[in-house]
């Protein structure tokens, strides 16, 4: 079966009783299927290049430079003298105005794009087509037929091709991803993942089309639920503009066009039902009187126990769990998390130098775009939308 049909589910329907089967809950198309060989950079560190040198970069920078296998030889912005500011900052040797002048200066194995959302498909592929591994901050695209190109140009080429979120790859991730598998609370019926602040103050993007809360903000908890409970088969979706304008420090008053206070329900290929609930238009304040643990942002019900996710899912504390014979909650998994939000460089930059496989995929990516897609479809249509991607799952295995 070729890669395209691999990832069009609704392909696939046509020529099977798949439709039938996924409601009844079969199993996945196996990874095998989806991941050729891992790539592999042979030397002794990676050599990054970082484009997009706005608030995200000043997150980014600080840990890649202060990985031993890391060398950040490059950075690059279209507005030069924030680059410039980075590179002095950072100590980072060579700066770019714009993506041809990196592409064609210094050699770098991976680049790392913290550009704005609307930007990152463009420069993606003019990195993969000039020969580079990619990290992407989310989403890799802003349509799921241009993420098919980026992941099928990354194929043909033998390059890595990943998009954030890190999400997958947090020891809380694995518990909770383990404990479903190992029945311990039964059939898991419903899920639920809530992420909001008031809004991003220094960028208009994000509030122009192709930005919004759901892809900067709902994108890690749809990435963690699908990768919980698997693949998404049908999707229902309200947006909502709260503002009709936001004060920005770089373009000052600008109209809302985006989303800022999104509903999304998920129905999973096993039956699950999920929902995620994001905006820019909430308090972000509130907290616990004591410091003992955090704010719940997911939640997993089962029919013999439940979970609770404490922390944000790109930077979790623990998990909460309780079921039947032990009632009471009882925190779980404290693990610190070497890759975070802001490490997804790094992680996928270890990968490059062991050859290991990741468990972040641009399929789950793409997946993860078809889904907000499809929220947005159902606001404007007033429908439930079908999925037709899909992705290598379960991400944890044992």
């Amino acid at each position: 079966m070729k890669f395209g049909e691999l990832l069009n589910r609704r392909a696939f329907v046509k020529h099977t009783a798949l439709s039938t089967a996924v409601i009844a809950g079969a199993s996945m198309v196996p990874r095998e299927a989806f991941v050729a060989a891992p790539p592999h950079v042979n030397r002794d560190k990676i050599r990054v290049g970082h484009i997009g040198c706005g608030n995200v970069s000043g997150a980014y920078l600080p840990v890649m430079t202060k990985q031993p296998n890391i060398e950040v030889v490059s950075v690059c912005d279209i507005i030069p003298e924030r680059a410039r500011k980075r590179a002095e900052q950072f100590r980072v040797p060579n700066v770019y105005p714009n993506i041809d002048a990196m592409l064609s200066g210094v050699e770098f194995d991976l680049l790392v794009n913290t550009t704005s959302m609307p930007s990152h498909y463009p420069i993606n592929k003019m990195a993969l087509n000039a020969g580079k591994h990619v990290w992407t901050e989310k989403p890799m695209a802003l349509e799921v037929s241009k993420g098919k190109e980026l992941i099928t140009l990354a194929r043909k080429n033998g390059l890595g091709f990943w998009a954030a979120p890190t999400c997958v790859t947090s020891p809380q991730f694995a518990f909770m991803a383990r404990t479903i598998a190992s029945g311990k609370i039964g059939k898991v019926s419903a899920a639920h993942g809530s992420y909001g602040h008031g809004g991003p103050s220094w960028a208009a993007w994000f509030y122009q089309k192709g930005g919004g809360s759901l892809y900067d903000l709902g994108v890690y908890n749809v990435t963690t639920l699908t990768g919980l409970l698997g693949p998404v088969i049908e999707v229902v979706g309200m947006t909502d503009k709260v503002f009709g304008t936001r004060k920005v420090s770089d373009q000052g008053v600008v109209k809302v066009e985006a989303d800022e206070n999104t509903m999304l329900i998920m129905r999973h290929q096993n039956g699950t039902l999920s929902h995620v609930q994001t905006g820019f238009c909430y308090f972000g304040d509130e907290r616990l009187p004591s410091r003992e643990r955090k704010l719940y942002s997911l939640d997993i019900m089962g029919t013999d126990g439940v979970m609770h996710l404490q922390g944000w899912d790109w930077s979790a504390a623990g998990v909460d769990i309780a079921y039947r014979g032990e009632a009471v909650l009882e925190t779980q998994c404290k693990e610190t998390w070497k890759y975070e939000w802001v490490g997804g460089a790094v992680y996928v930059a270890d990968c490059l130098l062991t050859g290991k496989p990741s468990l972040i995929t641009p399929e789950h990516g793409l997946h993860v775009l078809e889904v907000m897609n499809a929220c947005h479809e159902s606001q404007s249509t007033g429908r439930r939308v079908i999925c037709e991607t899909t992705f290598p799952w379960p991400i944890i295995k044992g």
